[in-house]
C-alpha cells in the first residue's frame, strides 16, 4: 500500500505529540508514534484510526539508541520513504542545580538532547535514500525557556537544541532536508508531571476541580481543557503547537521556516501568573 507521507513522532502518548500524529493524519500521512506508555499509544492509535488516519505505535525508552533508530529504519522500510521527522519527546525536571539528583540532569540530557540528534541523525540517513531525492523536513520542539537558559536546567537543555539546529541546518544547507525548530512557551498539556503537585492541585481548585494531583502522573484531559478554557491567554493549547507544525510543513520547498517561537499573549507580554 502505498501512503501520501510517513511520519515519526515521538512522545506522542499525550499532548503536543498527540496533536501533531492526529493533524498529520487527517492529511494523509502514515504516522509512527511512539512513547513510554503502550495503554496511552494505543488510545491515540484508536483517536487517528477513528478519523480514517493510518499509524503505527510502539511503545519504548526514548534513551534506548538501538530502538529509536530501528523505529525510523522501520517506518522508511515499509513504506518505502521517510518524509518528516518530529522531535518531540522531552522532559522537565524542575528544581535549582544546587538542590537537585544529578540524575536528573542525565535524564533530561539523555532525552531532550541526545534522543532528539539519534532522531535527527537516522532520520536524515534514511531521508537520503527517499525516491526522486525527495528529501524531507525533521521538526524539532525545543521551549521557549530556551530563550531563558539561565533559569534552570531544562531551559539550558533546550537552549543547546536550539544551537544543534542551527547545525544541523548548515550541515544540510546543500540537500533537501529542511529543518525547522519550534519553541512553544506555556502550553496546557502535561507540565504537571514534574512540578509540585501543590501547584497544580491549587489550580484545579480554582477550576473547580476536585481532583487528587499525584508527582509524577499524568494530568486528566478534562483538567487540560479546563486550563486551557479559563487560562486560554496564558497557556497556549497543544493543537497550537500541531498547527505551527503544519503550517511549517506547508511551505513550499524553497522556503525554510527555520524558528518559530510560540506563546500565549500575556505571557508574550511579560506577565508574572502564580497559582
Amino acid at each position: 500500500m502505498k501512503y501520501k507521507k510517513t511520519a515519526v513522532i515521538t512522545g506522542a502518548s499525550s499532548g503536543i505529540g498527540r496533536a501533531i500524529a492526529k493533524s498529520l493524519a487527517k492529511e494523509g500521512t502514515h504516522v509512527y508514534i511512539t512513547g513510554q506508555s503502550q495503554e496511552k499509544l494505543d488510545l491515540v492509535r484508536s483517536e487517528i484510526q477513528s478519523l480514517g488516519g493510518t499509524v503505527d505505535a510502539s511503545a519504548f525508552d526514548i534513551r534506548d539508541i538501538a530502538k529509536l533508530q530501528n523505529f525510523i529504519q522501520q517506518a522508511k522500510e515499509q513504506t518505502g520513504h521517510l518524509d518528516i521527522m518530529v522531535n518531540n519527546a522531552g522532559i522537565h525536571i524542575h528544581g535549582k542545580i544546587v538542590e537537585t539528583d544529578p540524575e536528573s540532569w542525565r535524564q533530561m540530557i539523555d532525552v531532550n538532547i541526545l534522543a532528539l540528534l539519534v532522531g535527527s541523525q537516522a532520520a536524515i540517513r534514511v531521508m537520503r535514500e527517499n525516491p526522486d531525492n525527495e528529501g524531507g523536513h525533521i521538526i524539532n520542539i525545543s521551549s521557549g525557556n530556551a530563550k531563558e537558559p539561565g533559569k534552570d536546567f531544562y531551559g539550558s537543555t533546550k537552549h543547546m537544541v536550539n544551537a544543534l539546529c542551527e547545525t544541523l541546518t548548515q550541515e544540510l544547507a546543500d540537500e533537501p532536508i529542511r529543518l525547522t525548530n519550534i519553541m512553544p512557551g506555556a502550553v496546557a498539556t502535561n507540565f504537571g508531571r514534574s512540578a509540585d503537585p501543590a501547584i497544580i492541585q491549587g489550580l484545579a481548585t480554582k477550576l473547580g476541580m476536585n481532583v487528587e494531583i499525584k508527582k509524577g502522573e499524568h494530568l486528566s484531559d478534562e483538567l487540560l481543557k479546563r486550563i486551557h478554557a479559563a487560562m486560554g491567554q496564558i497557556f497556549l493549547s497543544p493543537e497550537d503547537i500541531a498547527n505551527a507544525v503544519m503550517y511549517a510543513l506547508a511551505q513550499p520547498k524553497n522556503v525554510v521556516m527555520r524558528e518559530m517561537y510560540l506563546c500565549a499573549p500575556k505571557v508574550y507580554l511579560g506577565k508574572d501568573f502564580s497559582f
